[in-house]
């Protein structure tokens, strides 16, 4: 296949994609469906795990340039407009218009390799960087910095501190409205279950959950979150666990998930390693995150920039 063909078959299978139509080419090449499979998984990649300003600027250009739904990882399937992700240094594509050529052809050209792990598969790509955006028409004069003066071009000096024209902090950009740091507090407590008391985390998942028995220094558990479906009921398949250096108020994160259909992940790295975790294999992305199934559950390790990448691996070695 040529490379204008698979320009084509990328655009018509993720038009497919974004419909709900699930059609497994079986005759696509190991490659071709590495990239398409990358491509459906951007729409819906949060960079919230992110604290450093790059990835609250990449946060930002991804919510703010977001045409339909949520993100929140109750969802895990929710299809969402690739437009986004066209915004965002993972491709390094502004022009919505370029969106169809462009993007197969920008994943293609930065592909270096893939590593995949049963359910978990994490791409090496070469990311350009996007240094500034112009403020989208729907939310000019909407945007303001914390002196009241109007954003009109958001960077990453500024992408962590808009505020509205009433002073309250904005937290996320959801179908062209401004969602504030309260409302956000708000929605948050109507669609997740919070425990607090580690005895009891294991009553809600349909999987043990596992807690590590190491802890960098400063570090302790501090709550596990298990999201809510659209009945308010427990979505049993994975939980968000947090822990928190009291000293510092910074925050790792882990997520732990039945390996089932549907827990399946695609990631993107600029740096990818593969490792061992107490004799399985894992990959470890850009020195801050890894990732690893064992024994039917999968493990994601998330360490920002305050805990090092031996810090990391002891953690997730004590997983046991």
């Amino acid at each position: 296949m040529d490379k204008k063909s698979i320009e084509d078959k990328f655009s018509i299978d993720i038009d497919a994609y974004f419909n709900g139509i699930e059609d497994s080419d079986e005759s696509s090449s190991q490659e071709y469906n590495q990239i398409l499979k990358l491509g459906k998984t951007l729409a819906d990649k949060d960079f919230s795990k992110n604290s450093n300003k790059e990835a609250v600027f990449n946060k930002v250009l991804k919510n703010i340039n977001e045409n339909k739904g949520d993100n929140n990882m109750k969802k895990l399937n929710k299809k969402s407009y690739i437009a986004k992700v066209a915004s965002v240094a993972a491709v390094g594509i502004i022009s919505v218009s370029l969106i169809k050529p462009a993007f197969a052809r920008e994943i293609a050209d930065k592909v270096i390799r893939t590593i995949s792990l049963g359910h978990v598969s994490v791409i090496q790509m070469e990311s350009p960087k996007i240094e500034k955006i112009p403020v989208p028409d729907e939310y000019k004069g909407k945007i303001f910095d914390k002196h009241g003066n109007k954003i009109e071009i958001v960077t990453k000096e500024n992408a962590g501190e808009m505020y509205t024209a009433k002073g309250e902090k904005i937290a996320d950009f959801i179908d062209g409205k401004i969602i504030t740091v309260e409302q956000e507090k708000k929605l948050r407590k109507k669609g997740v279950l919070e425990v607090r008391d580690t005895n009891e985390i294991n009553k809600h998942a349909c999987f043990k959950v596992i807690l590590p028995s190491y802890l960098p220094e400063g570090y302790k558990f501090d709550r596990a979150e298990f999201s809510k479906g659209n009945e308010g009921e427990i979505l049993d398949k994975f939980v968000n666990l947090y822990f928190v250096n009291e000293k510092t108020g910074k925050t790792m994160y882990m997520q732990q998930r039945l390996a089932c259909e549907g827990m399946n992940s695609v990631s993107d790295a600029e740096k990818v390693e593969k490792i061992k975790i107490n004799g399985v294999d894992a990959v470890i992305s850009n020195d801050r995150y890894i990732d690893w199934e064992y024994k039917k559950v999968i493990y994601s390790l998330s360490g920002k920039e305050s805990i090092t990448k031996d810090e990391l691996i002891k953690i997730a070695q004590s997983i046991k």
